[in-house]
């Protein structure tokens, strides 16, 4: 293709005037053309790679949202007190995940006010957890926790404790054996 392009730039040369501005510009293009056909993949890997990386960025944004997340069960029954899981959750957020990932998310009930109990509870409790004056971003979302409070998780683990048969060994059996 380059080749017949180039013909017909010597066809068109040969035609016009050799004074004819444009054609020096017409050979520049063509060459500028030719370059960039020699060099075709490195122009779009920097593009293929953010493509690439996308979707696992997303991921992991995703993956510390449900790590930073607080449900239902991390709040008393009229939402005015973190249980001693919610205290703890918040306090890891604060002080041990990785600065950039220190944002709590807050499961979003049908009820708009108790919501806003949950967001103002955490902001009074985190004052007591970050010294730096720093109050940390408390975001609703609409992530469905998928914890249980520890209460019942303790309650299955203890009946299933207590109902479990002691351990033993089968009876010998007299069976006869042939010598």
């Amino acid at each position: 293709m380059m080749k017949r392009t180039l013909l017909a730039a010597a066809a068109l040369a040969a035609a016009v005037p050799a004074d004819a501005f444009w054609l020096g510009e017409f050979y520049c293009y063509l060459e500028e053309r030719r370059e960039e056909q020699n060099a075709w993949p490195a122009q779009f890997v920097e593009q293929d790679r953010n493509a690439t990386a996308t979707p696992f960025d997303i991921m992991i944004r995703n993956g510390w949202r449900r790590q930073n997340l607080l449900g239902s069960h991390h709040f008393n029954a009229d939402c005015t007190e973190l249980t001693q899981a919610g205290k703890l959750r918040v306090q890891w957020i604060l002080t041990q995940a990785p600065p950039e990932h220190r944002q709590v998310f807050v499961e979003r009930s049908l009820d708009a006010d108790i919501t806003q109990n949950r967001i103002a509870t955490i902001n009074d409790f985190s004052t007591q957890v970050v010294n730096d004056g720093m109050t940390p971003q408390v975001t609703e979302t609409n992530l469905v926790s998928d914890g249980r409070p520890a209460v019942t998780v303790d309650f299955v683990n203890t009946q299933f404790r207590e109902n479990m048969p002691t351990p033993t060994l089968p009876a010998p059996t007299t069976g006869g054996v042939s010598e």
